[in-house]
């Protein structure tokens, strides 16, 4: 019996001694995404006031590419794989021109996620719906293009609600640097994607950056 405690000991100290590692390394990865980032002109990230469990996200990216070729890279999630380091998968489950289910493997602050969404597509919008339909975070959200007034660049607005589904509670700077690191992640695949497609102007000027 005494044996059978001390194991039972020694696992528990090792298991926590993991949880212990494990957090450490997301609390450290998460300290490069605290500052200014280039993909992110605007940023107002908020756990809501009444419900600490809900975080209202909104986050402004500009890209130098039309709307309309945007949103077609938008519409092609599948070639985002690969284009940066952390989008290990974008496999497009089914689905047509105005909503497809979508399973992402993403590596977000050093941890792999697997999400499975259906991204909706409002082209006389502008507009992508995207809703999680399985994964660790409840997203209920869309992406907002808007045009520059010469037509040849593209803010892009994401807003949405998260819920993180984990059984502990994540410390609101890794889950602001997570959030972070995901849309950045994807506003710089969808550049990659328009640039090696040939529809980004050149040289365009960097715009001022702010955050709520």
């Amino acid at each position: 019996m005494r044996n059978v405690i001390i194991v039972i000991v020694v696992i528990a100290i090792a298991a926590g001694a993991w949880l212990f590692f494990k957090a450490r390394g997301v609390q450290q990865a998460a300290v490069k995404w605290e500052g200014p980032i280039d993909e992110i002109v605007f940023e107002d990230i908020k756990r809501d006031e009444k419900d600490r469990d809900r975080v209202n996200v909104n986050l402004t990216s500009r890209i130098d590419a039309p709307v309309a070729e945007v949103f077609e890279s938008f519409q092609n999630p599948e070639r985002s794989q690969g284009l940066v380091e952390e989008i290990k998968l974008a496999k497009v489950l089914s689905g047509d021109d105005q909503k497809k289910t979508v399973e992402f493997h993403i590596t977000t602050l050093g941890q792999l996620q697997v999400l499975v969404v259906d991204l909706s597509y409002l082209k006389d919008q502008s507009t992508i719906g995207i809703k999680t339909v399985e994964g660790v975070i409840d997203i209920d959200g869309k992406y907002a293009l808007t045009a520059s007034p010469d037509g040849k660049k593209t803010l892009v607005s994401y807003t949405a609600t998260q819920r993180n589904k984990l059984p502990l509670p994540v410390p609101e700077s890794v889950e602001r640097s997570a959030i972070k690191e995901q849309f950045a992640n994807l506003m710089r695949a969808i550049k990659r994607d328009l640039e090696q497609r040939g529809k980004t102007v050149s040289e365009a000027p960097r715009e001022m950056r702010f955050a709520a």
